[in-house]
């Protein structure tokens, strides 16, 4: 006698494959085990696209989805179900007569190798073209689905929406911490975030770089340290402060064979900073490190500038120039350009930007170039 209620183990691996998405395929095998059907497959599709986006495989043959996906995503079953709502279950043999489905390449290249014959299906979400969607395969000696499967069906239904809506929404926080890091990958200034024991848990690119180039300290087996003695010291005094929630402070660290230090910023993180870093992931981080390299000439594009403060192009190349702390003569030979022509520039640079000398300038042009427009590899 088949059970029509869906067990505990059964309805726990369904809210598990929300966080774990590898259990859908023993919850997909537990779901044919109970109405004695051959397997199932969730899979998530645009028919526009021709793609599969996610399929997960409970016991049915993975080369037939293969062929499935290559050659016949469009077929008698899916033009069923494409005006069909979600979480309405249709059972295929009150839309397509298995003797129509015999006669289709679809058939003879994807149902007739694995033996299915029979299909229940349930469109879990939809959205414009994208549908996340439940099969449930049975052979011709199985026979159809009856009145008791689909009693079954109707039960698990909202559980399989429930779990699948959940994992849309985790993978959207987890792309949400993705853009986070992007965001912090695309600082020039190095940050290392560090826990309540003082471990990395996370470094940028910026800083990743610095510890390979500069000499002047490490990020080894999750720790920090500065390279010179008396700057470890140092540093490790300001960590400990800013661990136990005191403001922390700021410090240089040497670079063996360049006379420009790094200036290094320690502070602690809390309040809203706490809520912060909890939201991307990282619950523990409780010290923040700036690493500011003097030696770091990036600038910011061009086009940053002229779509920020509508500069024209000759505009915003002489304020990146003289920003750097060239003389109005020595901008003017480096571009190519009369001195009256830089003048007249700078003038209508000072205008736009709300500075009112070279000074003001670079600083507008430093907090600008504290991003770069080229992403490094993520690690």
């Amino acid at each position: 006698m088949l059970s029509t209620r869906p067990t505990d183990r059964l309805l726990d691996l369904i809210y598990d494959a929300a966080t774990e998405p590898d259990a859908w395929r023993s919850a997909l095998t537990q779901i044919a085990d109970l109405t004695n059907s051959q397997g199932g497959v969730l899979y998530g599709q645009s028919m526009t696209a021709s793609r599969v986006y996610f399929d997960y495989n409970g016991r049915l043959d993975p080369e037939c989805n293969r062929v499935y996906q290559a050659r016949h995503m469009r077929n008698l079953w899916s033009e069923a179900m494409e005006p069909q709502p979600a979480a309405h279950i249709v059972l295929s043999d009150d839309v397509v007569p298995l003797s129509s489905l015999r006669s289709t390449a679809f058939f003879d290249e994807v149902l007739a190798p694995q033996d299915v014959a029979h299909n229940a299906m349930i469109a879990l979400a939809v959205k414009e073209d994208f549908r996340a969607a439940f099969n449930l395969c049975r052979s011709a000696r199985q026979g159809p689905f009856g009145p008791q499967e689909r009693h079954l069906l109707e039960g698990l239904m909202p559980h399989l929406r429930r779990s699948i809506t959940l994992g849309f929404r985790l993978d959207a926080y987890r792309a949400l911490q993705r853009a986070e890091y992007h965001v912090l990958d695309h600082l020039t200034v190095g940050v290392v975030l560090l826990d309540r024991r003082a471990q990395v848990v996370y470094a940028n690119a910026a800083a990743r770089r610095l510890d390979s180039a500069s000499g002047a300290f490490c990020l080894r087996h999750a720790r920090i340290e500065a390279n010179a003695p008396r700057q470890a010291q140092q540093l490790g005094k300001l960590i400990h402060a800013a661990l136990h929630g005191m403001v922390g402070g700021a410090m240089s660290l040497p670079r063996p064979g360049d006379d420009r230090p790094l200036t290094v910023l320690v502070s602690s993180v809390r309040g809203r900073d706490i809520e912060r870093f909890t939201n991307i992931g990282l619950p523990d981080a409780a010290a923040l490190l700036f690493f500011i390299d003097p030696a770091d000439n990036a600038r910011p594009p061009v086009a940053w500038l002229m779509n920020a403060y509508d500069l024209t192009a000759a505009e915003a190349k002489v304020a990146l120039v003289t920003s750097s702390g060239m003389s109005v003569p020595q901008t003017a030979d480096h571009l190519g350009l009369s001195t009256n022509t830089i003048k007249t520039h700078l003038r209508r640079v000072f205008a736009k930007t709300g500075a009112s000398r070279q000074a003001d300038l670079a600083r507008l042009m430093a907090s600008i170039g504290l991003l770069t427009p080229d992403l490094p590899p993520h690690p």
